[in-house]
């Protein structure tokens, strides 16, 4: 019998539907078990959010702290032969409950030796949180085997306005012209085209060419100026999240002009900014495309 476990947070339950999808052709087979464990942080985060709530994450999320969790429950002994960990992005850095899991010493206990396959369920930018995941993974001498990405694939200005709507007021739609937020039902349905290459290397304890065979799946589309975009991006990220920790920890009124401002900077250069470095950086892979490839390469890989 082998055996899995599916560790998540989740806000919405999109991700836990992504994770069932992926973990459904696994329950079926007799001969693999299949466990979650789902990160709870003491302090639950609000859905929907607020406007103050949700851009006040902001700095915490970015310079990669902590806030505490209720592990009590963690199967930290328990014998898995493969662990897939689903989680999302907040401002180009993991969700902080995951990112606090990962900094656990319950986590540092866990991992060790383990094979570990990340499915994540995203808007478009996720290349930087993958990265920080693939560095913790490594210091807890675990082996990175696979990686799954579940985006939205509407239009980069179009997706903005509708994961606000949701983020902030529950309504995934379609609504009007514009299409449901997130991941789309039907690709959420279709991740379970993934567990057969995972169900093999499972099998055969061999995962060599478990992320090659994902990617003939479509595990990952990485689009190259987004991923340019997204570096510099967080660089400016880190710049205000110093600037606005120096006014106080989360929730500290003394911050909220601060969070504020880079609220209304953030949608100044998404709406207006982007669109321009889009088209920069389309002409620079050209220009340069023996490296982009190769870079692509990479981030797509474990």
């Amino acid at each position: 019998m082998k055996r899995v476990l599916i560790i998540y947070y989740t806000q919405s339950g999109q991700l836990k539907q992504i994770a069932d999808s992926l973990a459904e052709p696994m329950i079926r087979d007799k001969n693999i078990a299949v466990d979650y464990y789902r990160i709870k942080p003491v302090e639950e985060y609000p859905f929907p959010w607020t406007s103050d709530e949700f851009f006040d994450c902001m700095p915490e999320s970015v310079e990669k702290l902590s806030v505490e969790l209720n592990l009590d429950d963690f199967p930290v002994d328990n014998d898995y032969d493969l662990v897939i960990l689903s989680y999302q992005v907040w401002y180009l850095s993991p969700a902080l409950p995951v990112t606090s899991f990962l900094r656990s010493d319950v986590a540092g206990a866990f991992f060790k030796g383990r094979k570990v396959i990340t499915l994540l369920g995203v808007r478009n930018m996720w290349v930087m949180a993958q990265e920080y995941v693939k560095e913790c993974l490594r210091e807890h001498k675990a082996e990175p085997v696979g990686n799954i990405v579940l985006k939205d694939k509407a239009h980069n200005l179009v997706s903005v306005l509708t994961i606000i709507r949701w983020l902030m007021g529950g309504n995934k739609g379609p609504y009007n012209i514009l299409p449901e937020a997130g991941v789309s039902e039907n690709d959420i349905k279709d991740t379970s085209r993934f567990a057969g290459p995972i169900i093999k290397a499972l099998n055969e304890n061999h995962y060599d060419k478990l992320q090659e065979e994902l990617l003939a799946r479509g595990a990952v589309d990485l689009k190259y100026h987004l991923m340019q975009m997204e570096k510099n991006a967080l660089r400016i990220f880190r710049i205000w999240a110093k600037l606005i920790r120096k006014k106080g920890e989360a929730g500290n009124i003394k911050r909220r002009l601060r969070v504020r401002l880079f609220k209304y900077y953030l949608l100044f250069v998404i709406f207006v900014v982007s669109p321009v470095a889009s088209v920069v950086f389309v002409v620079k892979r050209c220009l340069l495309y023996p490296s982009a490839k190769r870079e692509l390469l990479y981030y797509q890989g474990v």
